[in-house]
């Protein structure tokens, strides 16, 4: 009879338990702010830290206080800054803004120490100890925190060259070309 009583205990008491918890998720649950999660699902959310704040989700809700401009997102660019300075209701200046950037590692600045690796929350860059690494653009976030560790200054930022203006200049294409030819 005992074991029947335990028996039953366990699989009650879970029960109690799992009511008690979605009572409490139901009655006691905290309201987000929508507009934060709003921002928040615009950006890149890669965590990079290039904006200043330790992820995507601060940065969201600085910007929805009013702390950082809507611009504050390098990865993004300015489409991005575009689509948050519209959700925000604001205007945006977009004098001086810098797009994604990308590392890029100098061959004669890199022994191939390894730190720049270790570094790489991203696995951006690649290379075996005392080689020359090399940088993977597609991977790279441009957070810049490989370019601190180099004891050599060999890796700058760049502008990412995806998202450069892939515009010709003016006079580029001949119009004899665009013509089309009768047969």
């Amino acid at each position: 009879m005992l074991t029947l009583l335990y028996l039953f205990a366990i699989p009650l008491l879970a029960a109690c338990i799992g009511y008690a918890l979605g009572y409490a998720a139901i009655h006691l649950k905290v309201e987000g702010d929508p507009l934060v999660d709003e921002i928040s699902a615009l950006l890149p959310n890669g965590q990079c830290g290039q904006c200043g704040y330790p992820g995507c989700s601060q940065a969201a809700k600085a910007m929805a206080c009013g702390e950082a401009p809507p611009d504050v997102c390098p990865p993004g660019g300015s489409a991005l800054a575009q689509k948050v300075a519209a959700v925000l209701g604001v205007t945006l200046d977009s004098n001086g803004m810098k797009g994604p950037q990308v590392a890029a590692i100098a061959m004669d600045g890199c022994d191939g120490c390894g730190r720049c690796i270790k570094q790489c929350s991203y696995d951006a860059i690649v290379g075996a100890t005392r080689q020359l690494h090399g940088v993977i653009a597609e991977a790279c976030t441009g957070c810049g925190a490989c370019v601190s560790v180099c004891p050599h200054n060999g890796i700058s930022l760049y502008p990412d060259p995806a998202f450069m203006s892939r515009v010709s200049k003016p006079g580029a294409i001949k119009p004899a070309a665009l013509e089309v030819k009768n047969a």
